[in-house]
């Protein structure tokens, strides 16, 4: 659920990749964009064909995750980036987005899904980035080395 104004923020077709989240006012670095929300539930038992085309399960930990009511207008549908503008944190059960810098009216509101390391079960893999960024890798997923750091990161929060 968006936690800021609706005036700060207008939901519109994007080019490649569905419906985004832009600003409509300045957006300062900091501020609490929303929180995660939906059913919990449990990776083991999810059926990932489910959220094959649609990024949509957000991963709060090893065995728990959160699917979001997709008849809502919500946070979901904030973009990838591979140079975000906002970030994400869980904390007790709860996954909240915040903006990393200031966004400027106008920018699309993005995070990295930080997706692991492609696996032989991405395969083939359609987590195809389309951001279209100067840093853009062309992929959804993390090396293993950035897996790593984002994974002890977590840990040292925790």
């Amino acid at each position: 659920m968006f936690l800021i104004d609706n005036s700060y923020y207008k939901i519109k077709n994007t080019k490649g990749k569905g419906r985004g989240v832009f600003a409509e006012k300045i957006i300062k670095a900091k501020t609490i964009i929303g929180e995660y929300a939906g059913e919990k539930v449990e990776i083991e038992k999810y059926d990932l064909e489910k959220d094959k085309y649609g990024l949509y399960l957000m991963f709060l930990n090893d065995e728990y995750a959160i699917y979001p009511d997709l008849t809502k207008i919500d946070i979901y549908l904030i973009n990838h980036s591979c140079e975000p503008n906002c970030w994400i944190m869980n904390h007790d059960d709860h996954v909240y987005f915040f903006a990393l810098r200031d966004i400027k009216v106008e920018e699309e509101l993005t995070i990295s899904y930080l997706l692991p390391p492609k696996d032989k079960i991405c395969n083939p893999c359609n987590h195809i980035c389309k951001c279209g960024g100067k840093k853009c890798t062309g992929s959804m997923h993390q090396t293993q080395r950035q897996f790593e750091r984002w994974q002890a990161f977590q840990k040292k929060l925790c």
